[in-house]
């Protein structure tokens, strides 16, 4: 019990209560070595006392003083006995509402030798049965002691909890202050993303249009090393255009609201499957999407992970003369879905593919394969901000396989 916690206030217009309660909570030294020079000699087994601090007023006026004094000293009271009828000045239920007034946490035990009507108004009118009990007299010394140890004690953890909110509450508005903060950076990084890439789009696009001109101007005058050089600057810039539009993209995927709903994901993948069909039709793909596929997630972004992957599959089963692309899903060990999309295409050497989905990273050679790597890692960002997991298998020559979770179906 700690010394913060052990003070006790009573408050009667008799002095032989007083003497009583004192005798009970707050014994003097001889009196507790009495007691245990009785255990020695015959063998008792009670319990050891508590020893309370205990303070005795005469009157509410008294003891709202005195509650009032031990606030100041950092010591409040724990508990309060309070008689219910008292001749002079106020009486039980005023005290104990001046009592609250000042130490709303304070708990009350009402002394009363009686049971009457008037008992029922006053405890109404009080109100807060989590601190308020009632003692009925003559007093039973053992109800009491066990009264204010457990009273003490609540009184003690109301308050621990207590700081500990209080703490929580501060460490809640430091966290939404560095958010806020956070917010505010990534709304100038985006700006400045933004202004950054028009910058270089645009001088970018000039190199190409002008390679092109050249390239026409310059039409049965040249030679093939002329042609080699002007098609590989219109394909630097192409690559470099494509770039920026991957870091913007990227950027309005990290700074995107969310919404959240349930998704056939058996359908958006259809969707965009016969989009690639549309758009590359000399191509001889197998494709496969099992049905039933659902989770719940933001439909555009998810949507974006899904085609990010799908054209990674188009595009690295380009030389497979029967290619193959499947999409679906399987039971995680923990009993989630954990959904895949998997192609016949070159695969990769995945010990080299540590940050796939976190750095901009290229597998394959430029010449082979285009593409600077933007889009896993938009995938890994769709993935991570809807709480998921994502990783890759794969070998060379061998296909690959990323798989990754997202949130359950909203319940219908």
């Amino acid at each position: 019990m700690t010394k913060l916690f052990n003070r006790i206030l009573l408050i009667d217009d008799m002095p032989s209560i007083h003497e009583d309660f004192r005798k009970v909570l707050a014994p003097s030294r001889s009196s507790v070595s009495l007691d245990e020079a009785e255990g020695v000699l015959f063998g008792a087994t009670s319990a050891p006392r508590s020893t309370f601090e205990l303070d005795c007023a005469s009157s509410g006026e008294e003891g709202l003083r005195l509650l009032r004094a031990a606030a100041v000293e950092g010591r409040p009271y724990a508990l309060a006995f309070v008689d219910m009828r008292m001749p002079a000045g106020w009486d039980g239920v005023r005290t104990i509402e001046e009592l609250w007034r000042e130490d709303d946490q304070l708990q009350v035990v009402i002394c009363t030798a009686y049971s009457d009507n008037p008992l029922e108004q006053a405890l109404g009118r009080l109100g807060a049965p989590d601190r308020l009990l009632v003692l009925k007299k003559p007093f039973d010394p053992i109800e009491v002691t066990q009264l204010a140890r457990a009273l003490v004690a609540k009184r003690r953890l109301t308050d621990q909890a207590a700081t500990h909110l209080a703490h929580l509450e501060r460490l809640l508005h430091e966290v939404q202050d560095v958010a806020t903060e956070l917010r505010r950076r990534n709304h100038e990084l985006e700006i400045v993303a933004k202004s950054v890439s028009q910058s270089l789009r645009t001088p970018l696009i000039s190199i190409g249009a002008l390679s092109a001109l050249l390239s026409q101007e310059l039409r049965g005058h040249r030679g093939d090393k002329v042609a080699q050089y002007l098609e590989q600057l219109r394909s630097g810039a192409r690559s470099g255009e494509q770039l920026i539009d991957g870091v913007l993209s990227l950027s309005s995927i990290a700074t995107a609201d969310m919404s959240r709903e349930s998704l056939d994901l058996t359908r958006i993948v259809s969707e965009l499957m016969a989009d690639l069909r549309d758009r590359h039709p000399g191509r001889n793909v197998s494709t496969s999407v099992q049905d039933g596929l659902r989770a719940s997630g933001d439909r555009a972004l998810v949507r974006t992970a899904f085609r990010e992957l799908l054209d990674n599959a188009w595009k690295f089963t380009g030389r497979e003369s029967a290619a193959a692309i499947t999409v679906g899903s399987n039971m995680g060990p923990t009993g989630e879905a954990v959904f895949f999309v998997r192609d016949s295409g070159c695969g990769f050497d995945a010990a080299n593919a540590g940050n796939l989905f976190r750095q901009f990273q290229r597998l394959h050679d430029s010449a082979d394969f285009p593409g600077g790597g933007v889009g896993l890692v938009s995938v890994g960002r769709i993935v991570e901000r809807h709480g998921g997991r994502i990783w890759a298998d794969s070998r060379p020559d061998q296909g690959t396989t990323v798989y990754f979770t997202l949130p359950t179906p909203l319940p219908k």
